[in-house]
């Protein structure tokens, strides 16, 4: 299918606003004339998750792309590794890394006001929850593996983004 050159500049343009609203509270940090010192600690926590969120997303993405590039696995679904203890890890280390950052931003603001800013990783785990992600994959999958017996095993055991924490079957029904 041919894409518009129109139809591409508005998913880039809507990309570029998305990533500036997520990098936002950071910005924050370049801006400040002073830290508050009782909080370091605090921005240490939030690099912290940064940086676990960045290497949890990024093995769970080499997972998935060492798995399709095996002929085998063609028309077979993920359920080793990090997509043994969710179903979408790598949004689950997405949404870390951009709240880490929210947080690691935190002892640099200025203003109370700033701490609304808390609404761009927000955004960005509703969109990847409820509207952009994770419904329509979960939709997608069980189009093509609903009727396996093992795929829907691992459906109903396996949380759907939070690993270890029990966020399946109701994020399921709603992408039906």
């Amino acid at each position: 299918a041919v894409v518009s050159t129109q139809s591409t500049g508005i998913v880039w343009m809507i990309q570029g606003i998305w990533v500036y609203l997520n990098m936002f509270p950071s910005l924050f940090v370049f801006q400040a004339e002073h830290l508050h010192n009782d909080l370091v600690m605090f921005s240490y926590g939030g690099w912290l998750l940064f940086m676990f969120g960045l290497i949890f997303e990024t093995a769970a993405d080499y997972e998935k792309t060492v798995f399709r590039s095996h002929p085998a696995n063609k028309d077979r679904f993920i359920s080793t590794g990090l997509w043994s203890i969710s179903r979408h890890p790598n949004y689950f280390g997405e949404m870390l890394l951009w709240f880490g950052l929210w947080v690691a931003s935190v002892p640099f603001y200025t203003s109370p006001l700033q701490l609304l800013s808390v609404f761009c990783p927000t955004l960005t785990f509703l969109l990847i929850l409820l509207v952009s992600g994770v419904p329509k994959l979960e939709k997608a999958a069980i189009e093509k593996w609903g009727k396996d017996p093992e795929f829907v095993k691992y459906m109903a055991e396996t949380p759907c983004i939070i690993p270890f924490f029990g966020m399946g079957k109701e994020i399921v029904n709603k992408s039906e």
